[in-house]
């Protein structure tokens, strides 16, 4: 008997949740494990296992846990096979809440609003919903005659690594060394290209709306994911949205020119060249 592809990575995450219990919320799961279970724990993505074991032992811990006021309940996050479909990102409906988003066109300032982006931390929004605001904002087009992203417009550094649009959510939310890995790399890659600057621009942009961040332990590969892209989509807001390739090329020219103006100026008052501080690895998009 023959199977589709996309039927045997089902069957086989399927499976999966047999020996792992990778589908569980990270908190939500009990502190008794098999040893099968825990070794299939430690292939996933390091990004969150230190969270996890640091969590809450139990869900009756977890219930009584403090949290910020505004910050919703941990609440089990099934798998959604359907999205390992290819063509999930381009017939699957966006918008279906109150979130702003429309998968044709470019981005749009409603799109981009601090109470829409707000949405996507408040988890009011799909995951797809996430995916398409950041696709459209790097530049990723629908064709919606041939139902499919074009990269006709994306900016050209991220080109050359992505000519697709990437998943940056993990929108299957399987996270399995296998299925996850090429979700976490193309989210560290966008995360490279907020420069420090811009680090915290969720706290700085969307704290008027009750957002004074997460606690350690309330953090999952889906909550932190979206809001490393609310993040990126706050910088892009304020420092890409609207300009040319050119434009953006001139405006780290000049400022370039001027922070080396700047070590100048210090190095002719103090006599002594300023030290070079270590600099996070900036990736940029463009």
């Amino acid at each position: 008997m023959k199977i589709s592809l996309t039927a045997a990575i089902a069957i086989a995450a399927i499976v999966c949740t047999a020996t792992t219990d990778a589908f569980s919320p990270l908190l939500a799961r009990s502190s008794t494990r098999t040893p099968a279970a825990a070794a299939g724990i430690r292939s996933f993505t390091g990004l969150f296992a230190s969270a996890e074991e640091n969590a809450g032992q139990n869900q009756e811990a977890s219930k009584k846990e403090d949290r910020k006021p505004g910050l919703p309940a941990i609440i089990p996050l099934e798998p959604v096979i359907e999205a390992l479909d290819p063509k999930y990102k381009c017939t699957e409906p966006v918008g279906k809440q109150d979130f702003i988003v429309s998968r044709t066109g470019g981005p749009v300032k409603e799109e981009l609003t601090n109470e829409n982006l707000y949405k996507i931390l408040m988890l009011e929004c799909s995951d797809l919903d996430v995916n398409t605001v950041v696709w459209k904002c790097l530049g990723y087009r629908f064709d919606k005659e041939a139902e499919e992203w074009t990269a006709v417009e994306v900016f050209p550094k991220w080109k050359e690594k992505f000519p697709e649009p990437p998943d940056f959510i993990g929108m299957a939310r399987i996270y399995s060394k296998e299925v996850d890995k090429p979700s976490l790399k193309s989210n560290q890659q966008l995360v490279k290209s907020v420069p420090t600057d811009n680090k915290q621009s969720l706290k700085i942009h969307l704290k008027s709306l009750g957002f004074t961040g997460y606690q350690y332990a309330e953090l999952t590969p889906n909550k932190t994911r979206r809001a490393q892209c609310a993040n990126w989509l706050l910088y892009y807001r304020e420092e890409l949205f609207g300009y040319t390739i050119e434009e953006l090329k001139e405006k780290r020219r000049l400022k370039k020119e001027a922070e080396e103006a700047e070590k100048r100026r210090i190095e002719e008052e103090t006599g002594e060249k300023p030290e070079e501080g270590w600099k996070y690895p900036l990736r940029e998009v463009y």
